[in-house]
């Protein structure tokens, strides 16, 4: 992908370090910075190790060992070219000094090396499906949260990517017309696509497994969305057309109706056809159940303290829903 040459001149001056992984494999790790900022990039770049573990473990060894790995300082604030990125983050913690809570890393340093593997080695055709790149790299950004501060911490990391999201236009863009969709719900509503698809999957430990071995089986290739889709559909034994059709495809969300009378609850998807996904739902001091709705109205039986304290799980899956006052056959 030619949009990863880059050329850096400056008064640089270098310094390096090894990362060696779990299986002893040794990394260099190569850093330019302005020779003001030395001592202060010594200090910030320590993370780097850390991060490279944590991705390693969820996607496999970093894909570029012949070329090294290396961080370079620009008058921007960065950019994923390829074993040389691009880093302006003037050395604070999340994005220009802004992060939720006590998950203080730098946003660039994680986000432009998760590319590495998302976007420099999983590569795109198509800029339509620059998602690929985008999606999966945002994503990656909460699987180095839950690798280093644990699963909560990621759902709330999560929820501050949502607060991102505008549903204006589809995700994925246009093919053939220069054009890679909705800047910024490529990422962060790609990112809840993803989150959201570990969930329907309900299947934590397999969920990671197939991850991984997507980065692996796209290695150093180009590939279209459809590889994507085919891929998970193969991986699960599930039909994810309508998943990821209703998500790639549509600016707005799906929205779940539904209706309450009696103990009955009365729910269907308001989406593409073929959109069946299942949504988890909780009562106070009892375990989730999960519900599968269809493009029907299906009933579900409840108690009355069910109903009373029924929520829907809004941090799991990246949904709407609207209380309908009937329902129409």
């Amino acid at each position: 992908n030619n949009y990863n040459v880059t050329l850096n001149v400056a008064d640089y001056v270098h310094f390096d370090s090894v990362y060696q992984n779990s299986a002893g494999k040794d990394l260099p790790l190569d850093y330019y910075v302005l020779r003001e900022n030395l001592e202060k990039a010594k200090a910030h770049f320590r993370q780097v190790p850390e991060m490279m573990a944590c991705y390693e473990n969820a996607f496999g060894l970093y894909p570029f060992y012949e070329d090294g790995f290396a961080l370079v300082e620009t008058s921007y604030l960065g950019m994923e070219h390829q074993s040389a990125i691009a880093y302006g983050n003037n050395y604070r913690s999340g994005y220009k000094g802004r992060y939720p809570g006590i998950m203080d890393f730098d946003y660039i340093i994680v986000h432009e090396t998760g590319h590495e593997w998302w976007g420099n080695s999983v590569s795109a055709n198509d800029l339509a499906d620059k998602w690929i790149h985008e999606s999966f790299c945002t994503y990656a950004e909460a699987v180095f949260v839950e690798c280093k501060y644990g699963y909560e911490k990621m759902l709330e990391y999560l929820e501050y990517q949502k607060g991102f999201i505008n549903n204006r236009t589809p995700i994925q863009g246009p093919y053939g017309v220069n054009s890679s969709g909705n800047h910024t719900d490529m990422y962060y509503k790609g990112s809840w696509m993803i989150h959201t698809l570990r969930n329907v999957i309900g299947d934590d430990i397999r969920f990671k497994e197939i991850l991984r071995e997507m980065a692996l089986t796209f290695r150093h290739r180009n590939i279209d969305a459809s590889d994507v889709v085919e891929f998970w559909n193969s991986r699960t034994t599930m039909d994810l057309n309508g998943f990821f059709n209703h998500y790639l495809k549509m600016a707005q969300l799906p929205v779940l109706e539904y209706h309450i009378k009696g103990r009955k609850m009365h729910h269907r998807w308001n989406a593409v056809q073929g959109f069946d996904m299942p949504v988890d739902i909780s009562f106070e001091n009892t375990t989730d159940k999960r519900i599968q709705p269809t493009g029907k109205w299906t009933t579900l039986k409840m108690s009355r303290k069910e109903l009373k304290s029924l929520k829907f799980r809004h941090d799991l899956f990246l949904f709407e829903t609207v209380k309908s006052l009937t329902i129409d056959h």
